[in-house]
């Protein structure tokens, strides 16, 4: 991801709109992040509030997010396809902060789903109204992955 100071968005923000149309822009105040400017196409905000996390979520949908998270695939192309960019986001941050995953890889998947989602408030407000359970979630993944727990 771009990152560039807020006094460049400043004095070039054609420029910086511009490279914000192809891939999420992080601006910078003091050496601190302190916006993101995204494409159209990846915000969720309040008319897609709804649809930040699964409409209808069972068995057969943890499932196919197992089957993914095992794969070992971290292809944003492929995690957008199986669900929205703030859920999928929230699914690959929870797997960072688990032991034995790989970190910064998940870190940087979440960064490219959902750009803040790591940040503390994202994440908590992912964590309300996911109904995904980490106690659940993670164990039948280690298991599933052959991990150690």
């Amino acid at each position: 991801m771009k990152t560039v100071a807020a006094t460049e968005v400043k004095n070039r923000f054609g420029a910086v709109l511009e490279q914000a149309m192809h891939g999420a822009v992080a601006i910078e105040r003091h050496g601190r992040v302190v916006a993101y400017l995204v494409p159209a196409r990846d915000y969720a905000g309040p008319a897609e509030a709804a649809a930040e996390f699964p409409g209808r979520f069972g068995r057969a949908e943890e499932e196919r997010l197992l089957d993914l998270c095992a794969s070992g695939r971290l292809e944003p192309r492929l995690w957008r396809q199986h669900g929205a960019a703030f859920f999928m986001a929230g699914l690959a941050t929870m797997l960072a902060s688990a032991r034995g995953f790989p970190r910064e890889q998940l870190l940087g998947l979440a960064r490219e789903l959902y750009p803040g989602m790591a940040d503390a408030g994202t994440f908590a407000r992912w964590l309300e109204g996911s109904p995904l359970r980490a106690a659940r979630f993670v164990p039948m993944l280690r298991k599933r992955s052959g991990l150690a727990a």
